[in-house]
């Protein structure tokens, strides 16, 4: 009797484990929050930087400016309550639209000083990523992808970026048949600094500051993002 009712134990504790690894073996991104019925994307520069990753029983979701971070305990229905948490928040005047949206995900999504527990969350696979949806106990909604967006809903496009690093001027190779449509240019804290609307011989980048860029290539069916060092 002793060995079967430690068989079921085992069971269950592998049954519990099963349900929330999914969550641990990824980093995820949020593609929107769904609060009453409407939908709020991340700010589109920025939205690569709003994660959700986990670890056991706590959980860190990610924001370029300020992130919520804490305590959570799993039960065995595919959900979590939030038992401690907290966030450091601060004034990013930066980051264009930053402040507000962590604002609305650390209030209206968690309610970081009640907390709209319980956080049941599903998972459903896609042919090139697995959707994680989190239903706090409003209703609303935070759908992550387990992919970086910005290419998400679009072909990545083979580019070389050369000359890397780059002085004054970088050109732009692409995969035969995908011509360029736009190059947009980013600092690290995510501001557009440069932006071309068509494809040029070469790019001016002279005036920039040194440092790291990233620059990202639209094509007619497709983009990539690629990092630069200004020299």
């Amino acid at each position: 009797m002793k060995i079967i009712i430690k068989l079921i134990i085992c069971l269950l504790s592998f049954n519990s484990l099963a349900q929330i690894a999914p969550l641990e073996d990824h980093t995820w991104y949020l593609e929107k929050l769904v609060i009453n019925g409407n939908d709020f994307p991340p700010p589109l520069v920025y939205q690569d930087n709003y994660t959700a990753s986990f670890d056991n029983d706590y959980f860190i979701f990610g924001s370029p400016c300020s992130s919520v971070e804490g305590i959570l305990t799993h039960n065995s229905t595919a959900s979590f309550a939030i038992n401690e948490g907290g966030s450091d928040f601060q004034i990013c005047p930066g980051l264009t639209g930053v402040d507000a949206y962590d604002e609305k995900f650390a209030i209206d999504f968690i309610d970081i000083d009640d907390f709209l527990n319980p956080f049941s969350y599903t998972f459903a696979t896609q042919p090139n990523y697995i959707v994680l949806t989190i239903t706090n106990g409003n209703g609303d909604q935070a759908i992550y992808r387990n992919q970086q967006l910005a290419v998400a809903s679009m072909e990545k496009v083979a580019v070389n970026l050369y000359p890397n690093p780059v002085t004054n001027h970088f050109q732009l190779e692409v995969e035969s048949g995908k011509n360029i449509k736009s190059v947009r240019i980013f600092s690290v804290d995510g501001k557009e600094v440069l932006h071309f609307e068509e494809a040029q011989i070469t790019y001016d980048v002279s005036y920039l500051p040194a440092g790291i860029y990233f620059v990202k290539i639209k094509s007619e069916t497709g983009e990539s993002v690629k990092k630069m060092l200004k020299r």
